[in-house]
């Protein structure tokens, strides 16, 4: 479950307990405990009104006093956010829009309720996901796409159901059987659908299709090529077929 991210000053404290375990932690830490400071930064807070998230660019615009989504989006986490969806199989501006609401693309991000990074992983997901670290960029967006492609998985593709689990909790979405009646869900998804399809766009879908060939030819199209890793795929964008 993954929780919205709060504007605060991410000051990380890190310690290992008796028992080995590390902790990370936003809030003093006891005495006796051999604590550090890993991270002190400031976390801007994500604005109210956000456009569509495109194509990177570089340079800042304004259009219809709006700032475009692509100047926020730093190229170091281009690759990283590439590579986690071409894995398994997610659109990349879909995660760009909820790393944006999630963490604003603070990968120190941690949340009163103790969601970390970028795509504010809560440990208990973290680990369900291998996540060692959730303050490292690679790990922490690999396990929150690995995620988040469970959850479009396990609700057939209603991208609103697989937002709304992945900041309620899939016991929520079962429990009221659609979009939770909370007012921090149905805002969350609906900001991730605003930024992902545009400002005051109808939901269109967005998928990944690769295509490859079976051993007698035969063409193969899946939305998943890790079912198939023994052939060779090329990635297409659903608008391009």
């Amino acid at each position: 479950m993954c929780l919205p991210y709060q504007a605060s000053l991410a000051d990380i404290y890190q310690y290992v307990d008796e028992s080995g375990v590390v902790h990370f932690t936003n809030v003093g830490v006891a005495k006796g405990k051999n604590s550090r400071n890993i991270r002190s930064e400031r976390a801007a807070a994500p604005s109210h009104t956000e456009p569509a998230i495109q194509s990177p660019a570089n340079g800042a615009s304004k259009s219809n006093g709006y700032v475009k989504a692509d100047t926020v989006i730093p190229d170091s986490y281009l690759g990283i956010i590439n590579t986690a969806c071409d894995r398994h199989g997610v659109d990349p501006a879909l995660v760009h829009a909820i790393v944006k609401v999630e963490s604003d693309f603070n990968p120190y991000a941690l949340s009163s309720k103790g969601a970390m990074g970028l795509m504010q992983l809560m440990p208990q997901t973290a680990v369900d996901m291998n996540v060692k670290n959730s303050f490292n960029p690679h790990e922490n967006i690999d396990g929150g796409v690995k995620y988040l492609k469970y959850l479009m998985d396990r609700y057939e593709g209603n991208l609103s159901l697989a937002l709304a689990a992945y900041n309620s909790g899939e016991t929520a979405v079962k429990r009221w059987g659609t979009v939770p009646p909370f007012r921090e869900t149905q805002n969350y998804v609906k900001r991730i659908l605003k930024l992902y399809n545009g400002t005051d766009r109808t939901l269109v879908p967005h998928y990944t299709i690769y295509i490859g060939y079976g051993e007698d030819g035969a063409l193969l199209l899946t939305d998943n090529p890790s079912n198939h890793r023994d052939k060779a795929f090329k990635r297409k964008p659903g608008k391009e077929l």
